[in-house]
């Protein structure tokens, strides 16, 4: 599914630099599902200890962009 965000200008001198920019939620929500994976894996790497979820999540968030190249 794609989401279409659109800027209205009435100033048409100005309206030349605004674009049409697409999200594609399907790709953010795939992004979300990896990075959630790879944050259970770590999660489960430790042991199951509790306490850690942000480290773990951030962390999995790391090494899924550099994964994907994405900064």
């Amino acid at each position: 599914m794609k989401m279409v965000i659109r800027r209205n200008s009435t100033n048409k001198k100005n309206a030349r630099w605004l674009k049409t920019a697409t999200i594609d939620t399907n790709n953010t929500n795939d992004l979300s599902a990896r990075i959630q994976e790879k944050a259970y894996r770590l999660f489960e790497k430790r042991g199951y200890s509790h306490g850690n979820d942000w480290s773990d999540w951030l962390e999995a968030e790391r090494l899924v962009k550099k994964e994907l190249g994405i900064r």
